[in-house]
Protein backbone atom coordinates (compact mmCIF):
# COMPACT_ATOMS: atom_id res chain seq x y z
CA UNK A 1 0.00 0.00 0.00
CA UNK A 2 1.05 3.62 -0.43
CA UNK A 3 3.21 5.23 2.24
CA UNK A 4 0.87 8.24 2.44
CA UNK A 5 -1.67 6.46 4.65
CA UNK A 6 0.92 5.70 7.30
CA UNK A 7 2.05 9.33 7.15
CA UNK A 8 -1.53 10.42 7.74
CA UNK A 9 -1.58 8.40 10.98
CA UNK A 10 1.59 10.16 12.15
CA UNK A 11 0.11 13.54 11.25
CA UNK A 12 -3.01 12.75 13.26
CA UNK A 13 -0.91 11.74 16.27
CA UNK A 14 0.90 15.08 16.14
CA UNK A 15 -2.46 16.87 15.98
CA UNK A 16 -3.31 15.11 19.23
CA UNK A 17 -0.05 16.26 20.82
CA UNK A 18 1.63 12.84 20.60
CA UNK A 19 5.24 12.54 19.46
CA UNK A 20 5.47 9.47 17.17
CA UNK A 21 9.09 8.98 18.22
CA UNK A 22 7.80 7.75 21.57
CA UNK A 23 5.62 5.05 19.98
CA UNK A 24 7.60 3.50 17.14
CA UNK A 25 11.04 1.97 16.55
CA UNK A 26 13.39 4.48 14.93
CA UNK A 27 13.80 2.28 11.85
CA UNK A 28 10.04 2.12 11.20
CA UNK A 29 9.58 5.83 11.75
CA UNK A 30 12.46 6.64 9.42
CA UNK A 31 10.98 4.49 6.66
CA UNK A 32 7.63 6.25 6.91
CA UNK A 33 8.91 9.81 7.13
CA UNK A 34 11.87 9.73 4.74
CA UNK A 35 10.55 7.50 1.96
CA UNK A 36 9.91 8.86 -1.51
CA UNK A 37 6.25 9.70 -2.22
CA UNK A 38 6.03 6.79 -4.64
CA UNK A 39 7.06 4.25 -2.00
CA UNK A 40 4.84 1.31 -1.15
CA UNK A 41 4.60 -0.06 2.38
CA UNK A 42 3.76 -3.63 3.47
CA UNK A 43 0.28 -4.00 4.92
CA UNK A 44 1.63 -5.50 8.15
CA UNK A 45 3.79 -2.39 8.66
CA UNK A 46 0.75 -0.16 8.16
CA UNK A 47 -1.04 -2.20 10.81
CA UNK A 48 1.94 -1.78 13.14
CA UNK A 49 1.65 1.99 12.69
CA UNK A 50 -2.10 2.26 13.16
CA UNK A 51 -2.41 -0.39 15.89
CA UNK A 52 0.15 1.38 18.08
CA UNK A 53 -1.61 4.71 17.55
CA UNK A 54 -5.01 3.24 18.42
CA UNK A 55 -3.66 1.55 21.52
CA UNK A 56 -1.96 4.74 22.73
CA UNK A 57 -4.99 6.98 22.17
CA UNK A 58 -7.49 4.24 23.06
CA UNK A 59 -9.52 5.28 20.05
CA UNK A 60 -11.12 2.56 17.87
CA UNK A 61 -12.21 5.25 15.38
CA UNK A 62 -8.67 6.43 14.68
CA UNK A 63 -8.59 5.20 11.02
CA UNK A 64 -11.59 7.38 10.19
CA UNK A 65 -10.20 10.39 12.05
CA UNK A 66 -6.73 10.01 10.52
CA UNK A 67 -8.30 9.92 7.04
CA UNK A 68 -8.74 13.69 7.24
CA UNK A 69 -4.94 14.01 7.48
CA UNK A 70 -4.34 12.08 4.24
CA UNK A 71 -2.93 14.74 1.92
CA UNK A 72 -3.63 14.38 -1.79
CA UNK A 73 -0.05 15.27 -2.75
CA UNK A 74 1.23 12.50 -0.48
CA UNK A 75 -0.20 10.02 -2.99
CA UNK A 76 2.69 10.68 -5.37
CA UNK A 77 2.14 11.08 -9.09
CA UNK A 78 -1.45 9.83 -8.81
CA UNK A 79 -2.19 12.45 -6.16
CA UNK A 80 -0.99 15.24 -8.45
CA UNK A 81 -2.97 13.75 -11.34
CA UNK A 82 -6.10 13.93 -9.16
CA UNK A 83 -5.32 17.53 -8.23
CA UNK A 84 -5.06 18.63 -11.88
CA UNK A 85 -8.09 16.67 -13.16
CA UNK A 86 -10.97 18.58 -14.82
CA UNK A 87 -13.83 17.19 -12.70
CA UNK A 88 -14.79 14.80 -9.94
CA UNK A 89 -15.97 12.37 -12.61
CA UNK A 90 -12.42 12.16 -13.94
CA UNK A 91 -11.05 11.89 -10.38
CA UNK A 92 -13.24 8.80 -9.95
CA UNK A 93 -12.04 7.38 -13.27
CA UNK A 94 -8.41 7.80 -12.21
CA UNK A 95 -9.06 6.15 -8.84
CA UNK A 96 -10.55 3.12 -10.57
CA UNK A 97 -7.81 2.97 -13.20
CA UNK A 98 -4.83 3.54 -10.90
CA UNK A 99 -6.02 2.31 -7.50
CA UNK A 100 -3.21 -0.27 -7.41
CA UNK A 101 -0.75 2.62 -7.08
CA UNK A 102 -2.38 3.32 -3.70
CA UNK A 103 -3.00 -0.24 -2.51
CA UNK A 104 -3.04 -3.77 -3.88
CA UNK A 105 -5.26 -4.89 -1.00
CA UNK A 106 -8.45 -3.49 -2.59
CA UNK A 107 -9.88 -2.77 -6.00
CA UNK A 108 -12.28 0.10 -6.73
CA UNK A 109 -15.54 -0.36 -8.61
CA UNK A 110 -17.51 2.69 -9.79
CA UNK A 111 -21.13 2.91 -10.93
CA UNK A 112 -23.74 5.61 -11.47
CA UNK A 113 -27.26 6.21 -12.64
CA UNK A 114 -29.17 9.42 -13.26
CA UNK A 115 -29.51 10.06 -9.54
CA UNK A 116 -26.43 8.74 -7.72
CA UNK A 117 -22.86 7.53 -8.07
CA UNK A 118 -21.14 4.89 -6.01
CA UNK A 119 -17.54 3.87 -5.31
CA UNK A 120 -17.07 0.38 -3.85
CA UNK A 121 -14.03 -1.22 -2.28
CA UNK A 122 -13.61 -4.89 -3.15
CA UNK A 123 -10.89 -7.17 -1.78
CA UNK A 124 -8.28 -7.81 -4.46
CA UNK A 125 -7.66 -11.32 -3.14
CA UNK A 126 -9.99 -13.67 -1.30
CA UNK A 127 -9.24 -13.76 2.41
CA UNK A 128 -7.02 -10.64 2.41
CA UNK A 129 -8.73 -7.64 3.99
CA UNK A 130 -7.96 -4.75 6.32
CA UNK A 131 -11.00 -3.07 7.91
CA UNK A 132 -8.77 -0.25 9.20
CA UNK A 133 -7.39 0.46 5.74
CA UNK A 134 -10.82 0.18 4.09
CA UNK A 135 -12.33 2.73 6.46
CA UNK A 136 -9.38 5.05 6.08
CA UNK A 137 -9.55 4.85 2.27
CA UNK A 138 -13.25 5.67 2.29
CA UNK A 139 -12.82 8.58 4.65
CA UNK A 140 -9.93 9.95 2.60
CA UNK A 141 -12.09 9.91 -0.54
CA UNK A 142 -14.76 12.04 1.13
CA UNK A 143 -12.30 14.62 2.44
CA UNK A 144 -10.38 14.76 -0.85
CA UNK A 145 -13.48 15.47 -2.93
CA UNK A 146 -14.26 18.44 -0.70
CA UNK A 147 -10.67 19.70 -0.84
CA UNK A 148 -10.38 19.23 -4.61
CA UNK A 149 -13.59 21.16 -5.30
CA UNK A 150 -13.29 23.74 -2.51
CA UNK A 151 -16.79 22.80 -1.36
CA UNK A 152 -16.70 21.84 2.31
CA UNK A 153 -20.46 21.20 2.57
CA UNK A 154 -20.61 18.14 0.28
CA UNK A 155 -22.44 15.22 1.86
CA UNK A 156 -22.08 11.50 1.15
CA UNK A 157 -23.70 8.29 2.29
CA UNK A 158 -21.48 5.36 3.25
CA UNK A 159 -21.81 1.67 4.05
CA UNK A 160 -19.28 -0.51 5.84
CA UNK A 161 -18.76 -4.19 6.36
CA UNK A 162 -18.31 -5.08 10.00
CA UNK A 163 -20.00 -3.95 13.21
CA UNK A 164 -20.68 -0.32 14.12
CA UNK A 165 -18.26 1.55 16.37
CA UNK A 166 -19.30 2.50 19.92
CA UNK A 167 -19.67 6.09 18.71
CA UNK A 168 -20.34 6.85 15.02
CA UNK A 169 -19.72 10.59 15.39
CA UNK A 170 -16.40 10.48 13.47
CA UNK A 171 -18.12 8.73 10.56
CA UNK A 172 -21.06 11.11 10.53
CA UNK A 173 -18.70 14.09 10.54
CA UNK A 174 -16.63 12.63 7.72
CA UNK A 175 -19.46 11.73 5.35
CA UNK A 176 -22.28 14.02 6.45
CA UNK A 177 -25.01 11.67 5.23
CA UNK A 178 -26.40 8.25 6.14
CA UNK A 179 -23.74 5.86 7.46
CA UNK A 180 -24.61 2.15 7.77
CA UNK A 181 -22.67 -0.75 9.26
CA UNK A 182 -22.92 -4.54 8.99
CA UNK A 183 -23.45 -4.11 5.25
CA UNK A 184 -22.45 -6.54 2.47
CA UNK A 185 -19.98 -4.10 0.91
CA UNK A 186 -17.91 -1.05 1.81
CA UNK A 187 -19.00 1.83 -0.42
CA UNK A 188 -19.55 5.57 -0.67
CA UNK A 189 -22.47 7.16 -2.53
CA UNK A 190 -23.36 10.71 -3.50
CA UNK A 191 -25.66 12.70 -5.80
CA UNK A 192 -24.85 12.24 -9.49
CA UNK A 193 -24.46 15.99 -10.03
CA UNK A 194 -21.35 15.94 -7.82
CA UNK A 195 -19.53 14.24 -10.69
CA UNK A 196 -19.70 17.44 -12.75
CA UNK A 197 -18.04 19.56 -10.03
CA UNK A 198 -14.85 21.22 -11.24
CA UNK A 199 -11.49 20.59 -9.61
CA UNK A 200 -10.03 23.90 -8.41
CA UNK A 201 -6.46 23.24 -9.59
CA UNK A 202 -7.33 21.79 -13.00
CA UNK A 203 -4.40 22.05 -15.40
CA UNK A 204 -4.93 20.17 -18.71
CA UNK A 205 -1.28 20.12 -19.74
CA UNK A 206 0.04 19.01 -16.37
CA UNK A 207 -2.74 16.45 -16.02
CA UNK A 208 -1.82 14.82 -19.33
CA UNK A 209 1.83 14.49 -18.28
CA UNK A 210 0.93 13.17 -14.82
CA UNK A 211 -1.55 10.59 -16.14
CA UNK A 212 1.13 9.34 -18.53
CA UNK A 213 3.55 9.01 -15.62
CA UNK A 214 0.93 7.14 -13.60
CA UNK A 215 0.43 4.76 -16.53
CA UNK A 216 4.16 4.07 -16.62
CA UNK A 217 4.14 3.32 -12.88
CA UNK A 218 1.20 0.95 -13.38
CA UNK A 219 3.07 -0.87 -16.15
CA UNK A 220 6.05 -1.26 -13.85
CA UNK A 221 3.86 -2.49 -11.01
CA UNK A 222 2.03 -4.98 -13.21
CA UNK A 223 5.34 -6.24 -14.47
CA UNK A 224 6.42 -7.39 -11.01
CA UNK A 225 5.33 -10.50 -9.16
CA UNK A 226 2.11 -8.96 -7.86
CA UNK A 227 1.10 -8.21 -11.45
CA UNK A 228 0.62 -11.93 -12.05
CA UNK A 229 -2.58 -11.81 -9.99
CA UNK A 230 -4.00 -9.07 -12.21
CA UNK A 231 -3.44 -11.25 -15.27
CA UNK A 232 -4.87 -14.35 -13.59
CA UNK A 233 -8.04 -12.58 -12.48
CA UNK A 234 -8.57 -11.15 -15.95
CA UNK A 235 -8.18 -14.60 -17.52
CA UNK A 236 -10.63 -16.11 -15.04
CA UNK A 237 -13.20 -13.38 -15.74
CA UNK A 238 -12.88 -14.16 -19.45
CA UNK A 239 -13.43 -17.88 -18.76
CA UNK A 240 -16.33 -17.61 -16.30
CA UNK A 241 -19.10 -18.53 -18.71
CA UNK A 242 -17.11 -21.18 -20.55
CA UNK A 243 -17.00 -23.82 -17.83
CA UNK A 244 -13.23 -24.25 -18.26
CA UNK A 245 -12.43 -23.05 -14.76
CA UNK A 246 -9.55 -25.30 -13.78
CA UNK A 247 -5.98 -24.75 -12.72
CA UNK A 248 -4.79 -26.68 -15.78
CA UNK A 249 -6.81 -24.51 -18.17
CA UNK A 250 -5.59 -21.30 -16.56
CA UNK A 251 -1.97 -22.50 -16.66
CA UNK A 252 -2.35 -23.35 -20.34
CA UNK A 253 -3.59 -19.80 -21.03
CA UNK A 254 -0.32 -18.50 -19.60
CA UNK A 255 1.84 -21.16 -21.26
CA UNK A 256 2.84 -22.32 -17.78
CA UNK A 257 3.00 -25.75 -16.16
CA UNK A 258 0.11 -26.31 -13.70
CA UNK A 259 2.53 -27.11 -10.89
CA UNK A 260 4.45 -23.87 -11.57
CA UNK A 261 1.24 -21.86 -11.38
CA UNK A 262 0.25 -23.60 -8.16
CA UNK A 263 3.62 -22.72 -6.60
CA UNK A 264 3.32 -19.08 -7.75
CA UNK A 265 -0.08 -18.86 -6.05
CA UNK A 266 1.18 -20.50 -2.87
CA UNK A 267 3.99 -17.92 -2.73
CA UNK A 268 1.26 -15.28 -2.44
CA UNK A 269 -0.70 -17.17 0.19
CA UNK A 270 -3.41 -18.19 -2.31
CA UNK A 271 -4.92 -21.34 -3.73
CA UNK A 272 -6.59 -21.65 -7.11
CA UNK A 273 -9.96 -22.04 -5.38
CA UNK A 274 -9.44 -18.85 -3.33
CA UNK A 275 -8.49 -16.93 -6.48
CA UNK A 276 -11.53 -18.22 -8.37
CA UNK A 277 -13.81 -17.55 -5.39
CA UNK A 278 -12.62 -13.94 -5.26
CA UNK A 279 -13.34 -13.38 -8.96
CA UNK A 280 -16.73 -15.06 -8.76
CA UNK A 281 -17.66 -13.17 -5.58
CA UNK A 282 -17.01 -9.78 -7.19
CA UNK A 283 -18.81 -10.67 -10.42
CA UNK A 284 -21.74 -12.17 -8.52
CA UNK A 285 -22.29 -8.91 -6.65
CA UNK A 286 -22.17 -6.98 -9.91
CA UNK A 287 -24.78 -9.30 -11.45
CA UNK A 288 -26.99 -9.24 -8.35
CA UNK A 289 -27.10 -5.45 -8.61
CA UNK A 290 -28.93 -5.94 -11.94
CA UNK A 291 -32.58 -6.69 -10.99
CA UNK A 292 -33.45 -8.16 -14.40
CA UNK A 293 -31.02 -11.08 -13.95
CA UNK A 294 -32.41 -14.13 -12.17
CA UNK A 295 -30.30 -16.45 -10.03
CA UNK A 296 -30.13 -19.21 -12.64
CA UNK A 297 -28.77 -16.78 -15.25
CA UNK A 298 -26.20 -15.48 -12.78
CA UNK A 299 -25.14 -19.00 -11.79
CA UNK A 300 -24.52 -19.98 -15.41
CA UNK A 301 -22.68 -16.71 -16.16
CA UNK A 302 -20.33 -17.47 -13.25
CA UNK A 303 -19.61 -20.99 -14.50
CA UNK A 304 -21.68 -22.91 -11.93
CA UNK A 305 -23.54 -26.03 -12.99
CA UNK A 306 -26.79 -24.87 -11.43
CA UNK A 307 -28.42 -22.28 -9.16
CA UNK A 308 -28.04 -24.44 -6.05
CA UNK A 309 -24.25 -24.62 -6.42
CA UNK A 310 -24.09 -20.84 -6.81
CA UNK A 311 -26.27 -20.23 -3.75
CA UNK A 312 -24.14 -22.56 -1.62
CA UNK A 313 -20.91 -20.83 -2.74
CA UNK A 314 -22.29 -17.31 -2.24
CA UNK A 315 -23.41 -18.18 1.31
CA UNK A 316 -19.88 -19.46 2.01
CA UNK A 317 -18.32 -16.19 0.72
CA UNK A 318 -20.63 -13.70 2.39
CA UNK A 319 -22.70 -15.44 5.06
CA UNK A 320 -25.84 -14.41 3.12
CA UNK A 321 -27.90 -16.04 0.41
CA UNK A 322 -27.95 -14.20 -2.95
CA UNK A 323 -31.54 -13.20 -2.29
CA UNK A 324 -30.70 -11.78 1.15
CA UNK A 325 -27.75 -9.85 -0.27
CA UNK A 326 -29.93 -8.41 -3.05
CA UNK A 327 -32.60 -7.30 -0.55
CA UNK A 328 -29.97 -5.58 1.65
CA UNK A 329 -28.67 -3.67 -1.36
CA UNK A 330 -32.17 -2.55 -2.28
CA UNK A 331 -32.58 -1.04 1.21
CA UNK A 332 -29.27 0.89 1.11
Amino acid sequence: MHIGYSRAVLAYLRQQGVNPAGLYPAELLQRVEQADTGTTFPLHDFHAVIDAAQAHLRDPDLPMKAAECAQTWDAGVLGFALMTSPSISEVGNLLVRFQRLLTTVYEVQASQDEHRFELRLLPAAAGVQSPALARMLMGAWAWRVRWLTGQAALRFDASFEGPPPPDAAAYERCFGGCVRFDQPVTAMQGPAHYLALRVCLHDPRANGVLCAQAAVEMERLEGDAAGLLVVLRRRLRERLGSGSLTLDALAADLDMAPRTLQVRLEERGLTFRALLDGVRDRKAKQYLAEPHLNLTEIALALGFANQSAFQHAFKRWTGLSPGQWRKQQARC
